[in-house]
């Protein structure tokens, strides 16, 4: 009887690593919102500016409009670059790296050290609680300047125990003033592409 047993516990998990590994794929992509706030352009030394992602579990998938439930998301996360403007031009974006010019204060999410450029970029997995995915960070500048800060869309997000979907999630701003102008000012005859148009937020820190 145990060899049987054995014998049958075997087969099951060969099937389903078989089956995992031989899964066509389904691709899913979401269109999710962040916004930043006080939504004003100009701030002064240790103020906050928030910002603030949320969204349901339950999401749309753009190619289908199916509504799917991609609730226990594993990656979803993003990485926020800081830049202080420093006057470029077409060629040139006139900026340089500016992590060290904040400190940051994270109510929602987790933060996750990244060896890559780490004077630029700060990454962040959000958490999932009450079917909703969640990311709050608090923003304090320490100096003053023109700056920038850019959250990244989020890639290949995969679900727990599921080896056979992964989603792309859009993260554009919404209903936030993203004061672009700082940037156009910055770089003299320079068109901002559609995905600085969507995922900056500039601010002067006086």
């Amino acid at each position: 009887m145990l060899k049987q047993i054995l014998i049958l516990i075997i087969y099951c998990t060969t099937v389903y690593a078989s089956c995992s590994k031989n899964c066509v794929v389904q691709q899913y992509s979401f269109a999710t919102n962040i916004k930043a706030y006080p939504d004003i352009d100009s701030i002064s030394i240790n103020d906050t500016v928030w910002l603030e992602f949320l969204s349901p579990t339950r999401l749309t998938d753009i190619a289908t409009g199916a509504m799917i439930d991609y609730s226990s998301a594993t990656n979803l996360s993003t990485s926020i670059n800081f830049d202080e403007f420093t006057g470029g031009s077409i060629s040139n974006p006139g900026a340089i790296p500016a992590v060290d010019a904040f400190e940051y204060k994270l109510i929602y999410g987790i933060f996750v050290p990244d060896d890559f450029l780490p004077e630029r970029n700060r990454d962040y997995r959000f958490i999932e609680t009450n079917n909703e995915f969640k990311f709050k960070l608090g923003i304090i500048p320490k100096r003053v300047g023109v700056f920038s800060l850019a959250p990244s869309n989020s890639a290949t997000v995969r679900r727990a125990n599921d080896n056979c979907s992964e989603a792309g999630f859009s993260i554009t701003f919404a209903t936030t003033n993203q004061h672009l102008y700082f940037y156009e000012q910055n770089r003299p005859g320079y068109t901002p592409s559609e995905y600085e148009r969507t995922h900056m937020y500039c601010f002067k820190v006086k």
